[in-house]
């Protein structure tokens, strides 16, 4: 009887697990899917949240634009579903588009100086990217075949490796430009006139910690 009774509270644990796991999924799918628009919900909300400190702002600003020049150096590489990408910072992530994404969003997340939004963002990247990287290397897979599992194997996904796979090709600017990679430089701009302002007015913040 006891073993009986094991057995089927086991069973429902495990049903109850994985009703939980498809819903976070299903949550993780709609957030990825319309993460742009969710952006700008989580801008508005770190305006709100900031308390800028001098202190902050010199730390994040050097990440922040670290992580601009990153992307930078990405697009003028990446030809969209034209060919495999493995030049460049390609050589060393997978991704350092998001990567760059990554630092630009840490380093304004430090110059608003509000711990807790700094680790709403890191665990929002997580999850959110996680995601996008799985799903888009769905694509990759089917696009590009064994190239890109030979690819996968030996670069890493986030992290980058400290030696590239390979010599890169020329850096290409029109690239940049076709990409419309200046937005994340007006956007970066933009958060920092906001932050000065906040900051030289005194202006109310949310943030408790």
């Amino acid at each position: 009887m006891q073993q009986i009774s094991q057995r089927v509270m086991q069973t429902s644990v495990d049903m109850t697990l994985k009703i939980i796991y498809h819903r976070m999924m299903k949550i993780n799918e709609l957030v990825s899917r319309y993460r742009t628009k969710l952006g700008f919900v989580f801008a508005a909300l770190f305006i709100i949240m900031a308390r800028p400190t001098v202190l902050g702002m010199t730390v994040g600003m050097p990440i922040g634009i670290a992580g601009l020049l990153i992307r930078l150096w990405a697009s003028g590489y990446i030809r969209k579903n034209k060919e495999l990408s493995m030049d460049g910072p390609y050589s060393y992530t997978r991704n350092p588009l998001y990567v760059g994404s990554f630092f630009i969003g840490l380093g304004v997340s430090i110059m608003g100086s509000c711990i807790i939004f700094i680790v709403l963002f890191l665990t929002g990247f997580y999850f959110v990217y996680a995601s996008v990287i799985r799903d888009e290397e769905k694509g990759l897979i089917e696009l590009f075949g064994g190239s890109f599992l030979d690819y996968k194997s030996k670069v890493p996904a986030f992290f980058p490796r400290v030696k590239p796979v390979r010599l890169s090709k020329d850096f290409d600017l029109r690239l940049v430009v076709k990409h419309e990679e200046y937005n994340a430089w007006l956007g970066f701009a933009a958060m920092v006139v906001l932050l000065y302002l906040k900051y030289h007015f005194h202006l109310y913040s949310l943030c408790p910690l």
